[in-house]
């Protein structure tokens, strides 16, 4: 038997048939962007989904479940998604729809989640992890999270729970496309990096960065080429380093004072370069956090649940009824 899991992200939709050992056999992403429209982007998915399953000659009967993890506030009674702010989406019909587009004879087996919980159920269960209470955030387009607890995803009670990306950081901060001010990913997601990289390499301190060389515009800037400066000591890179350790410690701050879990795992693409700044954040939080003189603490640690920081979603996403 194989399970499907499908990634809906800010950047990308990647899809994969996993097997019972929790290994993706084969996978495929596209573009959000080119499916834009709620429509569009269930044909995408229902169309990935086939091709998956056509690829490797599957049926329906070969399908344990297939599970799909959304960046928002999935119902999980209405099968809606009542608001993704980084899609545009608000009171979406989204779990019907997918039924619709893939047949009856998947009904029973169709799933979705919030996508920053779909991760942390990838992480939790492939990484092996002791503990009762468990927390991801996850660093992409914004910021994600997901909280564990006694082996259970914890959702709250509109299924709205763990949006870290949404606390208020700095309340007469930057603006956020979810209608408030200074939000936590405006300032440490993967996007806000590189918008902080941007914003010195356009002053004088950054005028002669070796990020000029790496991406002479915006669109061509990365948190890759962001690292690999750091890693050559450019003194523009340098300095975003060190803010961008300040405004991710914050939030993380704040999430260990209000849960204290056993573990808090940091994912995403970012964190291929954690031997950058991980050390400095696990500094600056054992000094802020409040518990700084007990004698346990929560540990901080980066994912390690799969090589591959996209997996996790996919692979959460195809576990998404197991939690």
């Amino acid at each position: 038997m194989f399970r499907i899991g499908v990634d809906v992200g800010g950047t990308n939709i990647a899809a994969g048939l996993v097997d019972d050992s929790y290994e993706i056999v084969r996978k495929l992403s596209v573009k959000t962007r080119d499916a834009g429209s709620v429509d569009a982007m269930i044909k995408t998915i229902a169309d990935m989904v086939k091709e998956l399953m056509s690829a490797e000659m599957l049926s329906a009967s070969h399908i344990e479940a297939i599970g799909v993890g959304v960046p928002g506030t999935a119902d999980l009674e209405t099968g809606k998604v009542l608001y993704a702010n980084n899609l545009g989406f608000e009171n979406v019909e989204f779990l019907g729809a997918l039924k619709t587009a893939l047949g009856k004879e998947f009904s029973d087996k169709l799933h979705f989640d919030n996508d920053a919980n779909a991760a942390a159920i990838g992480e939790y269960i492939t990484g092996g992890y002791d503990a009762d209470s468990f927390v991801m955030v996850t660093i992409g387009t914004g910021i994600g999270g997901g909280i564990i607890i006694n082996g259970k995803v914890f959702r709250g009670c509109n299924y709205a729970a763990a949006e870290f990306g949404h606390m208020a950081i700095d309340i007469d901060g930057i603006d956020c496309n979810c209608g408030r001010k200074g939000c936590y990913e405006d300032y440490a997601s993967a996007t806000a990096l590189v918008e902080q990289a941007w914003e010195i390499m356009n002053t004088a301190a950054g005028s002669n960065s070796s990020l000029w060389r790496k991406a002479e515009t915006k669109e061509a800037l990365d948190g890759e080429k962001i690292f690999e400066a750091v890693r050559e000591k450019d003194a523009c890179a340098l300095i975003v380093l060190n803010n961008y350790c300040y405004y991710l410690s914050e939030g993380l701050t704040n999430i260990i004072n209000i849960l204290q879990p056993e573990i808090l795992v940091l994912s995403g693409g970012i964190t291929r370069s954690a031997d950058l700044f991980l050390d400095s954040v696990k500094e600056k939080v054992s000094r802020d956090v409040y518990s700084r003189d007990s004698s346990k603490n929560t540990k901080i640690m980066i994912a390690k649940g799969t090589s591959d920081a996209g997996d996790v979603g996919v692979i959460g996403a195809a576990l998404i009824d197991k939690m």
